[in-house]
């Protein structure tokens, strides 16, 4: 079968593999398609120990939608569509077995290229929920990524005072304002600490989410927040040490909140949450989508997406 497999720094390709037999206890499901994520990327740049490489087939790839084939659970049907967390193995394989818990069901209806973007809609749904009352709330959304327009579309419903969003590409800050913020800045080009302290009186903003998974944002976030304000963290950066200014954050009362829903032991609640608002067209979250591609494209399409060529923002891998 084919999967995919890092051989080097920002070098990824198909290869052969023998074919998956399906674990006891779990479900074998035939891959159909999968999206590339903003963490993905961080696995394609990062350098490791020449010995370190080939990486393990599948990596890092984990949004996935396939078909179920094999059921040794007995509690899916043989052709049930679903969305499956192939944690730890990587999910750029043309067959896993994984754990019934680490599937969500999908409706017969609808298009698989809609129903993967429950993915990343469901992380952003689980970050959301931890935010508090954001009713009157002046928000800022640093990176409008994938993830940061996910949120910028399901934070636009929840009468805030302001919603400001935060990118380096006109591209992604014009479809932001589509989406319904009702600010937005281009830090290449903007003082982003200043801007935001004009937007609010001088005060900061009451709840900051980093989404860019970005260095400089990560610190940067902290600054923005007014005192006794909320710090989300969600982005994934390289660099996983940082140097903060204890004192301010302590003097400003702040709540610094990191949130990852793949180890909160929720991601299947949230995602079938986004699963069941887009099945109630409530949200349609293809305005995510901007290139199908073939598997056989994977080089391509990662180099794409660290590059933020072509107005990239989610790129999906027929398989």
């Amino acid at each position: 079968m084919k999967s995919a497999q890092m051989i080097g720094p920002r070098q990824i390709k198909l290869i052969e593999t023998p074919n998956t037999a399906s674990i006891e206890g779990e479900v074998l499901v035939k891959v159909n398609k999968v999206s590339i994520c903003g963490s993905d990327i961080r696995a394609f740049r990062a350098v490791l120990p020449e010995e370190q490489y080939p990486l393990s087939p599948g990596r890092p790839i984990h949004e996935v939608v396939g078909e179920v084939v094999t059921n040794a659970s007995g509690e899916f049907n043989i052709g049930d569509q679903v969305i499956a967390f192939p944690y730890g193995q990587g999910g750029l394989k043309e067959y896993i077995s994984i754990p019934p818990s680490a599937l969500v069901l999908l409706p017969e209806q609808g298009s698989l290229d809609t129903w993967l973007m429950c993915q990343p809609l469901g992380t952003v749904l689980y970050s959301i929920s931890r935010m508090g009352d954001l009713i009157d709330k002046n928000v800022v959304i640093l990176g409008q990524g994938a993830i940061g327009l996910g949120f910028t579309r399901l934070l636009s419903g929840m009468n805030l005072r302001q919603l400001i969003a935060v990118d380096l590409e006109d591209y992604r800050l014009d479809l932001a304002r589509e989406l319904g913020a009702s600010c937005t800045i281009n830090s290449n080009c903007d003082d982003v600490l200043g801007k935001v302290r004009e937007l609010t009186n001088g005060h900061g903003a009451d709840v900051v989410v980093e989404a860019a998974g970005e260095n400089l944002a990560v610190q940067q976030s902290v600054l923005l927040a007014r005192k006794f304000g909320t710090v989300i963290w969600f982005g994934i950066t390289t660099d996983p040490h940082f140097r903060f200014d204890f004192r301010y954050i302590r003097d400003n009362d702040l709540t610094i909140i990191s949130t990852s829903s793949t180890r909160s032991g929720n991601m299947h609640r949230y995602v079938r949450h986004a699963v069941d608002m887009v099945h109630q067209n409530r949200i349609d979250p293809n305005f995510l989508i901007t290139h199908k591609m073939v598997v056989d494209d994977i080089q391509k399409a990662f180099e794409m997406y660290e590059s933020r060529s072509d107005g990239v923002i989610k790129v999906i891998l027929d398989l």
